[in-house]
């Protein structure tokens, strides 16, 4: 081709895309379902401006200025200026405030009294870390679980699954035999499973499936729980462990082994209740094995892998869920495990899973959400609830990232569902610098969230955790100044 034609195809080609510019429209054409043509426009072409992300490096700075001893000090009205290298105000407003309908600052005081009196009382309490995708890996819950740990006692990772869906192990390195099958009670029904009890992990697991009771003489499965080298300390020193189970159709052996010795064995008989094994031990033990043999095996709802006194909180997470399940499952069965767990905060993270649903408003959402608080709140009277909002989850707008628009409708309606339950609220999305601040959070030097721009990384989870931490102990310490 001569260079004039070259050049006539290359003017054809620029006049198509400037034309197609000009006319296409900026919402895009509608094809099927949601789907949508998008072209650049002339405002793209014409337009110098860009998506202005949040600027987090301020939030972030201060955050790590902040310990206990400022948080006291701040609760108490003895902190100066003099005393830290920024302004206490500026302190103050970079830590993200619990929110309770109708300003009451007392809703959480039973439990923060429950707290302060952990050394006298000399009991174990609990709190359940509900969540979807964020938290798992005991995401966000491991470095909160450390902090309440370390200054009301405790030890131990809490609640987790015979066998874990995923093979993840931060707090607790969990091995298993390949013959667990685990069934979940939020997402998809089941439908070959003809009851509701999930229990208080919404699963249940077993060695035998019921279909097969009568194909085999003995069935043998196992669990081992050791320590992973990326746990904290007070996760690792469990002295104590219960396993809830129930429904085995005929008797099964328990073995429990400490760093490979036998220490207990015993027989179970059938039974359809719900039922506790219960073993104390002496000091931590580096490797613990738990072993079943039977013919029929039962449902077994959780292991509780705890110290004998302070505070144990669970990493509950669910992957795809919206934290619409509570209204689903066996009330007697989950009412019963949280009593023996002892159970005083239930902390509910969901909504992110909900964002994507594009309602023209969420107000089912949030009666949908209210239903599942109640819920609680009658399976666990006298525990206390606190709900955390949505993070800034981002959606690509041609060459940009922006925050998705039903973010702000899902926490406006997590919000209305706590404060209708008289819950507290926390605003993760807030926290995070707000709109269109999931971006910072990816391009972070280290980076604090993953590509998706959904989910937080390692090091993004626990800068969550201790924002959310900082909010929790700073009015815990109101709670101490002003509580009669």
């Amino acid at each position: 081709m001569k260079p004039s034609g070259i050049l006539l195809f290359l003017l054809s080609v620029f006049t198509l895309l400037i034309a197609g510019a000009l006319y296409f429209p900026d919402d895009g054409i509608p094809l099927a379902g949601k789907m949508k043509l998008r072209f650049f426009t002339a405002k793209d072409l014409l337009s110098s401006n860009q998506v202005k992300y949040a600027d987090i490096n301020q939030i972030l700075r201060q955050q790590d200025l902040i310990n206990d001893t400022v948080l006291t000090a701040i609760a108490e009205g003895n902190a100066s200026q003099r005393s830290f290298k920024v302004s206490t105000d500026s302190l103050i407003k970079s830590i993200t405030p619990i929110e309770y309908p109708g300003n009451d600052t007392t809703i959480l005081y039973s439990f923060f009294r429950t707290l302060k009196n952990l050394p006298s009382s000399g009991q174990l309490i609990r709190i359940m870390h509900y969540g979807d995708s964020q938290i798992e890996d005991d995401r966000i819950t491991s470095l909160l679980r450390n902090k309440l740990q370390t200054r009301f006692g405790g030890s131990g990772a809490g609640l987790v699954p015979a066998s874990q869906l995923y093979p993840y192990g931060f707090s607790m390195k969990q091995e298993n035999s390949d013959n667990w099958d685990r069934r979940i009670g939020f997402g998809k029904k089941d439908t070959t499973v003809k009851h509701r009890r999930y229990g208080a992990l919404a699963s249940f697991c077993s060695f035998v499936q019921e279909n097969n009771m009568n194909q085999i003489d003995t069935a043998d499965a196992w669990v081992t729980f050791s320590m992973s080298p990326y746990g904290y300390q007070n996760t690792r020193n469990f002295t104590q462990c219960r396993i809830f189970y129930g429904q085995n159709k005929s008797p099964f052996l328990s073995e429990l082994y400490l760093d490979d010795q036998l220490t207990d064995a015993d027989i179970f008989p059938a039974s359809s209740k719900m039922n506790v094994i219960r073993w104390k031990f002496d000091s931590p033990s580096k490797k613990m094995k738990l072993r079943f043999r039977g013919q029929a095996s039962p449902e077994i709802y959780g292991i509780a892998l705890d110290g004998s006194k302070g505070i144990a909180v669970d990493n509950i997470p669910l992957r795809g869920c919206s934290g619409l399940f509570f209204t689903n499952f066996d009330e007697e069965l989950m009412a019963a495990m949280y009593k023996e767990l002892n159970v005083k905060l239930f902390i509910l993270q969901f909504g992110g899973n909900f964002v994507p649903a594009g309602l023209s408003n969420y107000t089912g959402y949030e009666n949908w959400y209210y239903s599942q608080i109640i819920r609680i709140k009658t399976l666990c009277p006298g525990a206390k609830i606190l709900v955390i909002g949505v993070a800034d989850m981002s959606i690509k707008d041609k060459n940009q990232y922006i925050t998705n628009p039903n973010v702000e409708k899902v926490r406006d309606a997590l919000r209305k569902a706590a404060f209708k339950s008289g819950s507290a609220f926390w605003d993760m999305y807030e926290a995070m610098g707000g709109k269109n601040s999931m971006p910072s959070w990816v391009s972070a030097e280290p980076s604090l969230a993953s590509n998706d721009y959904v989910h937080f990384n390692s090091r993004g989870a626990k800068t969550i955790a201790q924002m959310f931490y900082n909010a929790f102990i700073l009015e815990y310490h109101k709670f101490e100044k002003y509580a009669q």
